[in-house]
């Protein structure tokens, strides 16, 4: 399990420089858009800056969130759940991560499912096809549906141990 674990991880990891290359460009366009505004007194300014901070936003989310699963990054209030034994404990997780990974495999599909019904849509300013972004969305989303299947395994595995 530890090595299906890895390989997605890795998979996570080279993605996620998508998304850090989406925060400098979203960062850059903001920069010189409020600075060509400020210097020209609102009369310049880059078209579109708006729409591209916030599809460059929406692809730094889906690449990171992903990668919080990976690095346990996650925040996790356990003050009840930690008087359980660790049997208890781990199953309860597993289920906590089994819902969680529903979830998130509805939202792999829906946001899969709605790039086909905006196919043929655009953007307001820039006309850029929604659709790529869809399809981005559904990738992260597949990630974090398979990590959370795979901690959720991991967690019931463990549930099934022996307290030490």
């Amino acid at each position: 399990m530890e090595k299906v674990r890895s390989a997605v991880a890795k998979v996570v990891n080279g993605v996620n420089y998508v998304g850090m290359l989406a925060c400098f460009v979203c960062v850059f366009v903001v920069a010189i858009d409020v600075i060509l505004r400020k210097v020209s007194g609102q009369t310049l300014g880059i078209t579109g800056s708006n729409e591209i901070s916030q599809y460059l936003l929406l692809i730094m989310c889906m690449t990171a969130i992903p990668m919080l699963q990976v690095k346990k990054g996650h925040v996790l209030v356990n003050m009840f759940v930690d008087k359980l034994p660790v049997r208890g404990r781990n199953r309860w997780y597993g289920v906590v991560m089994l819902l969680e990974t529903i979830v998130a495999a509805a939202f792999c599909y829906g946001c899969f499912s709605y790039a086909s019904v905006v196919s043929n849509r655009l953007t307001d300013m820039l006309k850029l096809p929604y659709a790529p972004f869809c399809y981005i969305c559904s990738f992260g989303f597949l990630e974090l549906t398979v990590l959370f299947a795979i901690d959720t395994i991991q967690y019931f595995i463990d549930a099934g141990k022996k307290d030490a």
